[in-house]
């Protein structure tokens, strides 16, 4: 195995997909930094749910970090490299979109009606699927200043960032659908 430590990074500068060297505080590298932030706590909730053996909870967790690495890859890629990038991984599709949305349908149906805004913390699981369903809020709005920095590749990111958020909402509550939601306010 190569060396972890490049020391290239020592100067606060780093590398984009395909070898383009830009700041840390680069806007991509903010969002896909809050991406894997969001993937690691999903890991955390995947990790806790293993030993409730909920095998397709685990199995969603893990289709839904796939899919936050694809975007983070996107986000990741030089706009005049996209093309390039298509030909050799993954990238969102609406077929993708489409897909978290049926999920986001079925985990509706099978999950009590909320009336009121719900606090997160009824047990670990959701409460690390509500702090990474935040971290993909945040990696959305940094995903909308990339676009309007016109730094992104497919706008299909954004919405499915959205959808991520709206499936981690309702998927932290269906975990929690034997418990009494507790109310924002009294």
């Amino acid at each position: 195995m190569a060396k972890l430590y490049t020391r290239n990074g020592d100067n606060g500068e780093t590398f984009l997909l395909f070898g383009e060297k830009v700041s840390k505080n680069d806007l991509r590298v903010e969002c896909y930094g809050a991406i894997d932030e969001c993937m690691s706590y999903l890991g955390a909730a995947k990790s806790s749910i293993q030993k409730q053996k909920d095998k397709d909870i685990e199995d969603l967790i893990i289709n839904i970090q796939r899919k936050l690495f694809i975007i983070s890859s996107e986000i990741a890629c030089p706009k005049n490299k996209y093309q390039e990038m298509k030909k050799k991984y993954k990238y969102i599709t609406e077929a993708m979109i489409q897909e978290v949305e049926d999920k986001i349908d079925y985990f509706q149906k099978n999950t009590p009606e909320i009336k009121f805004f719900v606090l997160p913390g009824s047990t670990l699981e959701s409460s690390f699927i509500d702090i990474s369903r935040t971290i993909c809020r945040k990696a959305e709005r940094l995903c909308v200043k990339v676009k309007d920095k016109d730094l992104l590749n497919n706008d299909l990111n954004l919405i499915l960032l959205n959808r991520l958020s709206d499936l981690l909402f309702i998927l932290a509550r269906y975990i929690d659908k034997e418990k009494e939601y507790i109310k924002a306010s009294e």
